[in-house]
């Protein structure tokens, strides 16, 4: 959303050229098209500025008016009751909504007493609404929807950030640092993204003695330890001193604010600089278990992108996924790779980079820093099974399945369901029943995978398939541990009444009935589908499943 200060400033820079009679015919304009219920509004708008000033005429009655506002919330006055509500799927209080409408014309009068020069009145006054709005998190004070600033029509961050405003101005010199710090972790879960840039931004004034007031800022500011001081100290240092004080701070803080080399790459692509070499240093100075280095990486490797450079891409994307293996991450570079002829380096590379992070997972455990820029890279068994999956290792992949039961395949950490329903996929050869198939395997994935990744996916599957090569003993062998495996999960779900994951054993049975049509074995897989609705006689629920997910199959 546009600031006031930017709305203004572009509001100023169209009107500076209007004659008199733009102004006429524009202001005639809008009044025809004004709504006849509001041409009163519309007239009494109508007054020369200098007639027109911002101000409460009576500051205590106003005060009063939100004591009495806030004793009528704590009191429950608005409130009907808690119910469950159908709509949002949750227990949420009923009552009278119009609170918002109060709240919402109080905020616009703290406002006005802040623009007026009122400041510690217009402190006190948002504070007292601050605390009104936080009483909504507990039941029997706040109707209407579980966020409570979603049902105001002011942008509540807005109102943060004049509050802050309010605090600055109302505070000397020496002590505003101090104050505006203690105000933004007292109302921390307001303030989301509101820092000095949006306290600047909300009123067209410029902020006095704003210099020396950075000076202390980011004093204090470094003294703190956590991710959104982290936000403060950056931004005011590139307050301060735009791109070579961002870029020095970088290089002096590269273990402790990484993301300052990030701050400093944005301001530069804002200038539209070169970025490549930054990010570099930035990957060479930041220590290589940050996972935030991705993000620095992923500037090279969209430079590649940018430019069809696929040294460049692949340079990125390796660095992503050493800092963060993520399997979105190792497809990016696994395609990469296939592209420029180098997967299985690049695949073998991987693989070892994966086998060491689990090698410090105790490690990692015991020494787990929640500060987000130092996070360190992390990998889980289901990274392991998926990247020796798409790297051909099969065998490997078989043997991680060995010792999983039947339920619970919907764990990115198993990796049963990926293995079972690929290597179905690879023994059907690519037949003509394969429609619940592909989309079992297209759910396999996604238990892995954002959507969005589903098609890379099985891109690199399709090419490293090459490395799969099956004995007809061996195809066999594995149809058969399909078909058990299959069998045993049906049972564990229906036999236990997991109503809720009955199309899952419905879909996986006609998966397995396609695979044996596509051999040549289409009774057989009838009569698998057939055995189960006689096993099962009496689970409708069950037995429905399968008939829905033989009709979408095609099977009969």
């Amino acid at each position: 959303m546009i600031s006031y200060k930017e709305f203004m400033d572009k509001v100023k820079e169209k009107l500076k050229d209007f004659s008199t009679e733009d102004f006429r015919n524009m202001i005639l304009s809008w009044a025809s098209e004004e709504h006849p219920s509001n041409r009163q509004v519309f007239l009494d708008k109508l007054i020369p500025q200098k007639q027109k000033e911002e101000v409460i005429s009576d500051v205590d009655w106003l005060m009063g008016a939100i004591e009495d506002f806030e004793e009528r919330v704590r009191d429950g006055v608005y409130c009907d009751g808690w119910r469950w509500d159908d709509t949002i799927g949750e227990e949420r209080d009923f009552g009278d909504e119009s609170w918002a409408e109060e709240m919402d014309e109080f905020f616009m009068q703290a406002r006005s007493l802040l623009l007026q020069g009122e400041y510690k009145i217009a402190e006190e006054a948002y504070r007292k609404l601050f605390d009104i709005l936080q009483m909504g998190e507990e039941p029997g004070h706040l109707p209407g929807d579980l966020d409570q600033s979603s049902m105001l029509k002011v942008d509540i961050d807005e109102q943060v950030a004049l509050f802050f405003r309010s605090v600055y101005m109302n505070s000397t010199l020496q002590e505003r640092a101090d104050l505006l710090y203690e105000s933004m972790n007292e109302y921390g879960y307001l303030w989301r993204i509101v820092g000095l840039k949006d306290i600047i931004n909300v009123y067209d004034d410029t902020l006095p003695d704003f210099d020396i007031f950075l000076t202390k800022w980011i004093e204090l500011l470094k003294d703190e330890g956590t991710s959104r001081v982290s936000e403060l100290l950056r931004e005011a240092v590139f307050l301060k001193g735009g791109i070579p004080a961002i870029s020095e701070f970088a290089r002096q803080y590269a273990d402790k604010y990484p993301n300052a080399y990030l701050d400093w790459i944005a301001a530069l692509e804002r200038e539209g600089d070169s970025v490549i070499q930054v990010a570099r240093e930035g990957l060479s100075e930041i220590p290589q278990d940050y996972t935030v280095r991705a993000k620095v990486a992923e500037t090279i490797s969209k430079a590649g992108e940018r430019l069809d450079d696929n040294k460049l891409r692949l340079e990125g994307y390796r660095e992503c996924f050493y800092s963060d293996p993520t399997i979105e991450h190792l497809l990016d570079l696994y395609i990469t790779a296939i592209e420029c002829d180098c997967f299985e380096e690049i695949r073998d590379k991987a693989e070892e980079r994966i086998m060491e992070l689990l090698g410090k997972k105790d490690e990692r455990r015991t020494s787990y820093n929640y500060f987000e820029e130092q996070h360190r890279a992390f990998v889980s068994e289901g990274t392991l099974a998926n990247a020796m999956l798409l790297g051909g290792r099969y065998e490997k992949v078989f043997r991680m399945c060995e010792g999983r039961g039947s339920l619970g395949w919907s764990y990115r950490e198993n990796p049963k369901f990926t293995f079972l329903t690929f290597i179905l996929v690879f023994l059907s050869k690519e037949g003509v029943h394969s429609k619940v198939l592909y989309k079992e395997w297209a759910d396999a994935i996604r238990y892995s995978v954002r959507e969005t990744y589903i098609k890379k996916y099985q891109r690199v599957v399709d090419d490293t398939q090459k490395y799969l090569k099956l004995t007809e003993e061996e195809e066999n062998f594995y149809l058969n541990w399909c078909k058990d495996e299959i069998e045993h999960r049906a049972d564990e779900i229906v036999s236990n009444q997991y109503r809720g994951s009955y199309y899952k054993a419905a879909g996986l049975l006609v998966a397995m009935a396609e695979t044996l049509a596509n051999r040549g074995k289409r009774r057989e897989g009838i009569e698998l589908i057939e055995g189960y609705r006689s096993k099962y006689p009496r689970h409708i629920a069950f037995k429905s499943e399968l008939t829905k997910a033989l009709n979408e199959s095609g099977l009969k």
